[in-house]
């Protein structure tokens, strides 16, 4: 008969290869589903796309890099930069990014990657909901980040009932058609020097994220698109003192004195929050002349490497100018 001591040591021996089998079997099935994700993105939820998408750019090709929540995909055109300036861009954004995600997406991006910029637009720097959301929001990003399998667990029900998420996208950009106005005007925007406080815990992550980009000689560029939904003077004001603070260079497009030309009544996909192809238009139109003046970045049109631009640019024409003419009418 076994003493105490011996079934002691049975019962750790068996704790312990649980433990063993049990993280074999969660590396094993996270290099699995990362693996499928990355033959077929239209396995995944649209939230997890750019996370597989980036990766599947050609290595060192991309000399502007954009992140960000759902304002970056629906107000940034990479295309629209390249016909403007023959930037090479993406767009790495996520619905309701949180700055944890931001610095994930980074690192993967960086991995492949060595863009002159990052465009951060700033909607993620006041997405706080106390701290003990935000602790687990970054432990789950541990998480996602170290075993895949939590981040990309969806893709068993598409494989099981043969459901796809297919979604096309231009570099990260979604083409939004919607028009629904804004009516107020830029009466959300005014003079008053009011500042809205950014959270100890967005310093947090905005520091790691600010070390990251100069790891990876990166310059940072905060941008602020316009959406009324999303900003007012007190933010603005909160980010550009924050950006004078880091050394950070901050681009405010919902100053009434920025010339990119936003017309409420068209440019609005959703009464003040996104804008629509548009409005995109106009921004993208803005931003591709401020990152040639203010970065020095190269004109890669009529070279071989970047073909795909040029294949893609007739697609993106073709679809986007049609929407844009049925808004604007």
């Amino acid at each position: 008969m076994l003493d105490f001591k011996e079934k002691m040591k049975i019962k750790k021996y068996r704790n312990s290869l649980f433990f063993v089998i049990l993280a074999l079997l969660i590396i094993g099935s996270s290099a699995g589903l990362s693996y499928l994700s990355m033959q077929d993105d239209h396995l995944l939820q649209s939230r997890n796309k750019s996370m597989i998408r980036i990766q599947k750019q050609r290595e060192d090709s991309l000399d502007a890099l954009v992140v960000g929540d759902s304002l970056s995909y629906s107000a940034i055109s990479p295309m629209k930069m390249w016909e403007e300036k023959g930037i090479a861009s993406y767009v790495c954004g996520q619905s309701g990014q949180k700055l944890q995600e931001t610095y994930s997406m980074l690192e993967i991006a960086f991995k492949t990657q060595h863009p002159k910029v990052v465009v951060m637009e700033t909607g993620p720097l006041f997405r706080v909901r106390g701290k003990s959301e935000e602790i687990k929001s970054t432990l789950s990003e541990m998480g996602n980040r170290y075993f895949p399998i939590f981040r990309y667990h969806d893709v068993w029900k598409t494989l099981l009932f043969g459901k796809k998420y297919a979604e096309q996208d231009f570099e990260g950009y979604l083409v939004r058609g919607t028009k629904i106005p804004y009516t107020h005007g830029d009466t959300y925007m005014s003079k008053a020097k009011t500042l809205e406080e950014i959270k100890p815990s967005i310093d947090l992550y905005m520091q790691k994220i600010i070390a990251l980009c100069k790891q990876n000689d990166a310059k940072l560029l905060l941008v602020s698109v316009p959406s009324p939904h999303n900003y007012n003077t007190a933010r603005c004001n909160a980010i550009a003192a924050y950006a004078r603070e880091n050394g950070i260079a901050y681009l405010n497009l919902n100053d009434t004195a920025n010339p990119v030309g936003i017309d409420w009544s068209k440019d609005c996909l959703d009464k003040g929050d996104h804008l629509n192809a548009s409005g995109a238009e106009r921004v993208s139109i803005y931003l591709a002349a401020y990152l040639k003046e203010n970065y020095d970045l190269p004109d890669h049109r009529g070279e071989e490497a970047y073909a795909s631009y040029t294949q893609m640019e007739k697609q993106y024409d073709r679809i986007v100018n049609e929407k844009i003419k049925e808004i604007r009418e």
